[in-house]
């Protein structure tokens, strides 16, 4: 029970920083598929006004959208889990139940009365059954012709009280939950009476008889919590359903009815497999929701995580990240020096591996007192809209956590960039490919729209790369190999049916990522991030090859003022990687009319140079190349480029790739 332990005793410790969004017994309602209509009534119950929070919009360029508004709302254990039965929230709820006929107000209206009468309620409460008895609220929301499920939440001006808002009155939140208790307790002793009476009485009328058989239905009762431990405590009869926003009616604990035998075996009732406190389950649920809220990372239902447990802190990077870890920097003292590096040195990228290092170690060593602090990663998804399932769970030491973060980046680190949306220019940088990015480099783009079929496989994906990340597990191996084919198939990857090059170098950048933490992790072969002069396998100098040859067209072409993007190195490149030898005849041929024109130019000098380096028979093999010939596509271009860059030649080409300029060479 570690998971729900630590959530629960981590709202203990952060109650006060929790206890207005996320008080006990209670959820959350929003304006994203509806408005919110708010009745305003007085102290005695009388109508004023009615206000509305309009739906939610999506923002455009001309306008800024209307933002998202979450209520917070009491609830009761049947009426946070309902479906079809009627089960109404004490307070706050969907039209259909407050107006005024029917089924489901004849349950709210007794329910709201109970409350209403008791010692817990406070004016507010009063004042809205005052009102709510008179069974106006059709007539008095007549113009707006709300539907059934439109949610209604009242707002009571009493000169007195100067939070008129109801649902965000902290004193009115802790007196619902303090009178659901005392309910629950008095259920439960109800239950007690009625057995006890049922067993020892046998002069029973069929009436009282009736009655303690109905009361001794009741399931209140008190055990052994499995959470905390505690004995004698209320259990909780449902869990909540709404944890994450993404699938809004899973749960993570229910018992079904004994037709599908949930709990088999021994037990006649699902409270005997296990119990578990009401509070404690509160606890766990509104944490839980609190970190899924405020950092997690959704993928269709599923969601992933980390906290420091026992904290709200928000200062550690997530498991896996949407951009770069370039947003890990973000906010750090490093940040303010990379930002001094990009700049400096644009040119060769910042190793974003070497600052995370280092600001790691101030993560995990700012506090002396917290250098032992557990941290969990969660991953959760529900695998059909009723059931949540916690699908990756890892405790480990602050200092843990941070060291596998940090060994990831570095040991997958390749020269990356990533688009800087607030100074709208690419940043580069030298890094391990997000995680995003990966999984687009292995399968592709989605379709566009609502892709399951891609979902599903990213969905997977990503808990396969958490376990590499924080288990060590060895980079997967199909991985591997399908980037490296869809890196080797250059036309494939386009962009309104034209070959993207800047989306190309992305998935080569990615691919070489992997495929030399690949080779670091199985052969124990370190691929450095520059050009290796001094390395003579025929893979990796097949793909300098390819590489010198689309910068000789390449530059050749912008010589011409040709804006083509599709090089005879890009065009037969698939068939390079099968059989580099013959496609290599084809690819100097298609070079032959450009030779004359860019011959004084680095590149041709290359591609003589690196002829000169295969060993005997070597050049000769027409057998597939590894994914090493990748890197030496990558490395040679980079060089090129760079040297170009030395003598202040550098020049762009209309699709922003940079080109060499030095025919004085």
């Amino acid at each position: 029970m570690g998971f729900w332990q630590h959530l629960a005793e981590s709202y203990d410790k952060n109650v006060e920083a929790l206890n207005e969004a996320y008080p006990l017994s209670t959820t959350s309602i929003s304006n994203n598929s509806d408005m919110i209509v708010v009745i305003v009534i007085d102290g005695n119950g009388k109508f004023i006004r009615f206000d509305k929070i309009v739906k939610q919009s999506k923002p455009t360029k001309k306008s800024p959208g209307t933002p998202l508004v979450n209520i917070t709302i009491p609830v009761t254990e049947d009426s946070q889990g309902r479906s079809i039965k009627e089960c109404p929230h004490p307070v706050f709820d969907q039209y259909g139940y407050l107006k005024g006929e029917g089924k489901k107000f004849d349950a709210y209206i007794a329910q709201l009365k109970t409350y209403a009468e008791s010692e817990f309620a406070t004016e507010q409460i009063k004042a809205i059954y005052k009102y709510v008895e008179k069974r106006n609220i059709a007539s008095d929301l007549s113009e707006m012709k709300l539907k059934d499920k439109t949610n209604i939440i009242f707002q009571v001006e009493i000169p007195s009280n100067r939070q008129a808002k109801v649902w965000e009155d902290k004193a009115f939140l802790g007196a619902w939950h303090q009178y659901y208790l005392s309910e629950k307790n008095k259920r439960h002793d109800a239950r007690g009476e009625a057995e006890t009476n049922l067993v020892n009485r046998r002069d029973l009328s069929r009436n009282e008889k009736k009655k303690f058989e109905e009361q001794a239905k009741l399931k209140d009762d008190v055990s052994i919590d499995y959470i905390s431990g505690a004995q004698g405590q209320l259990i909780a009869i449902s869990h909540p359903k709404k944890i994450s926003n993404a699938s809004g009616n899973a749960k993570l604990v229910s018992a079904n009815d004994k037709t599908n035998y949930t709990f088999r075996g021994k037990f006649t009732e699902s409270s005997e497999a296990v119990a578990i406190g009401y509070e404690s389950s509160q606890k766990a649920h509104q944490f839980l929701r609190y970190l899924i809220n405020d950092r997690g990372y959704y993928c269709g239902e599923q969601v992933i995580l980390s906290f420091t447990i026992g904290s709200i802190e928000k200062v550690l990077p997530p498991p896996i990240e949407d951009n770069s870890i370039w947003g890990i920097l973000q906010g750090s003292q490093t940040a303010t020096q990379s930002d001094i590096q990009i700049e400096l040195r644009a040119d060769t990228g910042f190793d974003y591996a070497d600052a995370l290092k280092q600001t790691l170690a101030g993560f995990g060593y700012s506090n002396a007192l917290n250098q032992h602090a557990k941290t969990a990663v969660i991953a959760l998804d529900a695998a059909t809209t009723g059931r949540l399932a916690i699908t990756f769970y890892r405790e480990l030491d602050r200092n843990e956590y941070l060291e596998k973060i940090a060994e990831w980046h570095s040991g997958g680190k390749w020269h990356q960039k990533f688009w800087d949306k607030k100074n709208e220019k690419y940043v580069p940088y030298i890094g391990a490919p997000s995680v995003d990015k990966i999984i687009e480099a292995v399968h592709g783009k989605s379709r566009g729209g609502k892709d399951e079929s891609y979902t599903k496989i990213k969905k997977a994906a990503r808990e396969r790369l958490l376990r590499c990340i924080f288990d060590g597990a060895l980079l997967p191996k199909d991985y591997v190999v399908a980037a490296f084919r869809r890196a080797s198939n250059p036309l494939g990857i386009t962009i309104s049916g034209k070959f993207d090059r800047n989306a190309f170098e992305q998935v080569v950048s990615t691919a070489c990522a992997l495929i030399r933490k690949d080779y670091l992790q199985r052969d124990k072969e370190d691929y450095k991030l520059s050009i290796e002069h001094d390395r003579t396998n025929r893979d990796y100098l097949y793909g300098r090859l390819l590489g010198a040859a689309d910068k000789l067209e390449e530059y050749a072409l912008y010589k011409k003022k040709n804006d083509r993007v599709v090089t005879a190195a890009i065009r037969h490149m698939q068939a390079f990687a099968q059989h580099p030898f013959r496609s290599w005849q084809t690819i100097h041929g298609c070079l032959n009319p450009y030779i004359q024109t860019v011959k004084g130019s680095f590149a041709f000098s290359e591609i003589e140079v690196i002829m000169d380096k295969f060993e005997s028979g070597e050049y000769e093999k027409d057998t597939p190349l590894n994914g090493s010939y990748l890197i030496g596509y990558y490395h040679e271009r980079a060089y090129i480029n760079s040297l170009g860059k030395a003598t202040g030649n550098k020049k762009k080409t209309t699709n922003n790739t940079e080109m060499e300029d030095n025919d004085d060479k």
